[in-house]
């Protein structure tokens, strides 16, 4: 389904398709004519439309077809009026000079980063020297929770590397930077957070307070996202839409909209050439950094999006073409970039999908993405306080699993327990 011909949720009208279904059964009550026959979907009734308008006049076809009739039978509410195209388009809004100088330099990143991917014959001491760092960063983890005070951890021993102070209420996400623990100085950006008051702060490994404040959202940010490149970060907001920043000069570069509610998630692809977002509408969507436009249109959940990730089909194989998104419908479901569509969907659990992680290989989303079999269900936090685990991560090398939960802690799980 096209962009464009998809309407925001009105009722219990999901589509423009349903629309028109609806304006099918209002001519064929105008001519008398039964709205629904035994065994008629939606084309056979069409159909049917067209064959009695067929043997009609030329005027009166254009009475019926022009007439404006609204029943209150089949339409949810009294007074329905279908929104004007002009409502249901994405909006583009100018940006400043500095959001075409980052779209050339994502441009060059994401072309030598797919570059690089695509380069399987690299020399073992590259490949070494990567693992190398990927597993320097399995050490940490940073956590962020509703006392609004993230904190920095050693993984293996769960010691308490550093707590920051500065947010004034609830804190609904923490970041590393790409670069943190690898080549980032410590008194340089490592750590970005947000809150539900809409401020997003900058941290360092020296100091607990913020080295830097980026511009006050007016509505909740719900999650983060640092670009590959490490300059720019990405924010999901409960005002519909999703920004962009350049960490470097806190400038904000670009403010996009697209989804009719809050936006619960946002997640770079690893090239960094396009983005993904997840919002409460139960739509997706896919934005070309490059061009600022969205290529792809995520429609078939039938309740909220909560999260979004890349998924990685293999390190061998080069290939980045895949999404996998978690709803609150209970199902996770894959979507290939390069058709457009929704390629498998599990029905994964008895409730909220609140949050998806896959390991950088593309091997196991706690599930196994080989024919998309669980593999184990982990079984550690008190239900009893909140059946509620809001996040889980997996380290690069695949050792540990983490989760976090309402039951205010995280939890550590070994290779051996998955």
């Amino acid at each position: 389904m096209s962009e464009e011909g998809t309407t925001k949720k009105f009722g219990s009208l999901a589509t423009l398709e349903a629309v028109k279904a609806i304006q099918v059964k209002l001519k064929l009550r105008k001519l008398n004519q039964p709205i629904c026959l035994f065994g008629e979907d939606i084309l056979d009734r069409r159909e049917r439309l067209r064959a009695l308008l067929s043997t009609m006049t030329e005027d009166e076809v254009a009475a019926i077809l022009h007439t404006e009739e609204v029943s209150s039978d089949i339409y949810p509410f009294k007074g329905y009026v279908e929104k004007p195209d002009e409502e249901t388009t994405t909006w583009y809004h100018r940006g400043p000079m500095a959001l075409r100088a980052a779209r050339v330099a994502i441009a060059d990143f994401s072309l030598r980063r797919a570059k690089e991917r695509h380069n399987i014959l690299v020399g073992f001491y590259s490949q070494f020297f990567i693992y190398a760092q990927i597993l320097f960063m399995t050490f940490v983890t940073v956590t962020a929770g509703w006392s609004g005070q993230p904190c920095v951890w050693r993984r293996d021993t769960c010691e308490r590397l550093i707590r920051y102070v500065g947010h004034q209420s609830q804190a609904g996400c923490a970041r590393f930077h790409p670069y943190a623990y690898v080549s980032a100085d410590p008194s340089s950006l490592n750590v970005a957070s947000c809150a539900h008051d809409g401020t997003v702060y900058l941290w360092s490994l020296d100091s607990d307070k913020p080295i830097g404040e980026l511009e006050k959202h007016e509505s909740r940010v719900s999650k983060l996202a640092f670009h590959p490149n490490g300059r720019h970060l990405a924010t999901a907001c409960y005002d519909s839409s999703w920004r962009m920043f350049d960490v470097e000069t806190s400038e904000d570069l670009l403010f996009q909209e697209g989804h009719a509610k809050s936006v619960a998630d946002v997640a770079f692809h690893p090239d960094g050439s396009v983005a993904l977002t997840g919002g409460l509408d139960c739509y997706g969507r896919v934005w070309d950094l490059r061009t600022g436009r969205c290529i792809m249109f995520l429609d078939g959940h039938t309740k909220e999006l909560y999260t979004c990730e890349w998924l990685p089909n293999g390190s061998v194989s080069s290939l980045m073409y895949e999404m996998v998104t978690g709803s609150a419908d209970n199902t996770i479901k894959v979507w290939d970039l390069r058709i457009r569509k929704n390629t498998y969907t599990m029905p994964a659990h008895s409730s909220v999908v609140s949050k998806i992680k896959v390991d950088h290989l593309g091997q196991y989303l706690i599930w196994s993405t080989s024919g998309w079999q669980p593999l184990r269900q982990l079984k550690g936090h008190d239900t009893k306080a909140c059946n509620l685990v809001m996040c889980v991560d997996i380290s690069p090398d695949g050792k540990w699993i983490m989760s976090s939960a309402f039951d205010r802690t995280f939890k550590l799980w070994t290779q051996s327990e998955y």
